[in-house]
């Protein structure tokens, strides 16, 4: 009997993604949910909503395009953060996660090095659910993104080099920040009206943040930057009464809590209206 299981695997540091199946059992949108399901994890454990897909041949890939061409290894990195340090050999990651799927059920084993250290049953529906749900919370807290689903996590304008396969902790390619580069095609944002804007920034004190804490003027800090998100309260997708809580106060718990993939800066910049000083 010919065997025609099916192999995606997807690397970023130590880590190892497998989706495993048999050929024609599976759909390529129950695959597609599985890898998004796996990209939105890595998101929330690097704190980042940037990621970058590349193969073997240092070729950029979107997720749908890893999905019906069925790579069988993709390479991720993120963009400016030179402390994400991706391997660019093929070789077995001490941690690995192993999804044999099927269409309607997911099982999901877990190792450290060569001991399974858990097991989970996953519905396709549960899969699905949580895709939504990570989406929904980005285009809450920021109402002026524009949600492109098939475009999750390409970057614009690099110029690939081929991958040095050397006995070097890692390629040389991998992991630097690109010379170039733009939001990912599934979050587009406007440009600021005013170029000058961060000329106009001031020195804020905990306690200036704090008159600022009702419905008509709200501040919040998150990582030591003052944003007026005001005119957010309304559009806010876990209501107006959850980010109140953290209007007039430094409110980076109550984010990281909430949100922790999310860079907040980059959604929340032409919101800024200052820096926090003397406060510990």
């Amino acid at each position: 009997m010919k065997n025609n299981k099916e192999v995606i695997n997807l690397y970023i540091e130590d880590r190892q993604d497998t989706l495993e199946w048999t050929g024609d059992e599976v759909e390529i949108e129950t695959l597609d949910e599985v890898v998004t399901f796996i990209l939105n994890d890595i998101k929330q454990q690097y704190h980042t909503d940037l990621l970058t897909l590349r193969d073997q041949e240092n070729q950029y890939y979107e997720i749908d395009q890893i999905v019906e061409f069925k790579r069988p290894h993709t390479f991720i990195t993120i963009p400016q953060r030179h402390d994400v340090k991706t391997l660019a050999k093929n070789e077995v990651r001490g941690n690995r996660n192993i999804y044999s799927i099927k269409n309607d059920t997911i099982l999901f084993q877990k190792y450290k090095e060569t001991c399974k250290v858990e097991t989970v049953n996953y519905r396709l529906e549960d899969i699905k659910k949580a895709n939504k749900k990570y989406v929904d919370t980005l285009v809450g807290i920021f109402d002026e993104m524009v949600i492109q689903p098939k475009k999750r996590n390409s970057l614009k304008n690099e110029v690939p080099s081929p991958i040095q396969f050397q006995d070097q902790p890692e390629s040389p390619k991998f992991g630097q920040s690109p010379k170039e580069s733009v939001s990912p095609s599934w979050i587009q944002r406007k440009s600021l009206s005013d170029s000058s804007k961060k000329n106009d920034l001031k020195q804020c004190t905990i306690d200036e943040v704090a008159k600022h804490n009702t419905i008509n003027s709200a501040w919040i800090v998150i990582n030591s930057k003052v944003y007026d998100v005001t005119k957010y309260l309304n559009k806010h997708p876990g209501g107006k009464e959850e980010l109140m809580k953290g209007v007039g106060t430094d409110g980076t718990a109550l984010f990281m809590q909430n949100h922790p993939w999310v860079n907040a800066h980059y959604l929340l910049e032409q919101f800024q209206v200052g820096f926090l000083i003397n406060h510990k």
